[in-house]
């Protein structure tokens, strides 16, 4: 083997030891960041309830407002399909 090969073996030795740390440190950083959410979430959840326990009635009547209104909006902003018009409705009435 002369110096060359040798040189093309460590080079690529090295990039390799680096690709793993970095993987790591990604790999570490992921779980982190999932670990972060689930948390953030956690801690919305709780947030939510306990201002509602906080409320009293009238807080879980806010509440189902909200819900409310927002199921109204789904149906606001739903696609609409057209119906056929009703047999009774185009048929012209005929007076005896």
């Amino acid at each position: 083997m002369n110096s060359l090969d040798r040189l093309a073996e460590q080079l690529i030795r090295e990039h390799q030891v680096k690709q793993l740390k970095f993987d790591e440190i990604e790999a570490r950083e992921h779980v982190e960041r999932l670990r972060t959410k689930d948390a953030l979430a956690e801690i919305m959840a709780d947030w939510r309830q306990r201002s509602i326990n906080l409320a009293g009635p009238m807080g879980v009547l806010d509440v189902v407002a909200q819900d409310l209104e927002s199921f109204v909006e789904l149906f606001e902003h739903a696609p609409r399909c057209e119906l056929p018009m009703p047999l009774e409705l185009r048929r012209p009435v005929q007076v005896c």
